[in-house]
């Protein structure tokens, strides 16, 4: 599987932990380089940072008009993943995004998958990641191998507009998609627009699914930069 390693440049811890990651899935022979990340102080430079609307009503869109620093943070993130689709496309092969705490403990078996592919599904739930708080930490993802969400998945999308209701993905650490899912979502935001990365990769706009047992846990510490820290 041909993945990359999205990192931050000039940012000590997130090189730090960017190596370890690069060294774990080197070890389970993961097709994989790091990638520099696009931040805050570089998305107002990019063509697309003025090219896709901003989704009505969305969280991104609160940010907007509340908080114009996390803001820049957030389309920062949602961009990383946009260009990371583009790749996608341009290779016609599946591959794999991964953030920079992301720590390999499987090997890829070319397991099929239709869009979208979640690679971390046991520790979604759990610290140090910031969904491993009630009421999310008592769900537990049924099965095994490569299944569906379930109606009892707990992370819909709340925000009052077209996406409202539809299953999110339980954050963006560790993820493969086919070009066939990148195309959706291209397709997606040139539509509707875009939002924070990990709520406009919803259910609405591409299939879902996980494996397990996962083959990516989280580094033991948290650097919250999804946050501007």
């Amino acid at each position: 599987m041909k993945a990359q390693i999205v990192y931050i440049e000039g940012h000590e811890k997130s090189i730090e932990q960017a190596d370890q990651s690069l060294n774990s899935f080197k070890k389970y022979n993961w097709d994989i380089h790091l990638q520099e990340g696009i931040t805050s102080k570089s998305v107002e430079s990019l063509p697309e940072y003025s090219h896709y609307n901003i989704v009505e009503n969305s969280r991104l869109y609160k940010f907007k008009e509340e908080n114009y620093n996390r803001y820049l943070t957030k389309i920062s993130c949602a961009l990383n993943h946009v260009y990371f689709w583009k790749k996608v496309v341009a290779a016609g092969q599946p591959m794999a995004f991964l953030e920079h705490d992301s720590i390999c403990i499987d090997d890829w078996s070319n397991t099929p998958f239709e869009d979208y592919l979640i690679l971390n599904t046991e520790y979604v739930f759990r610290p140090p990641n910031k969904l491993g708080i009630n009421p999310f930490r008592d769900y537990e993802f049924p099965g095994f191998g490569v299944s569906k969400l379930d109606a009892k998945y707990p992370l819909l999308y709340y925000r009052d507009n077209i996406w409202k209701d539809s299953h999110m993905v339980p954050g963006t650490g560790a993820y493969a998609i086919t070009p066939k899912g990148a195309k959706k979502m291209l397709t997606a935001i040139q539509k509707y627009g875009i939002d924070q990365s990990d709520f406009m990769l919803n259910s609405f706009n591409l299939n879902i699914e996980y494996i397990k047992p996962s083959l990516v846990k989280f580094n033991t510490v948290n650097l919250s930069t999804s946050y501007g820290i």
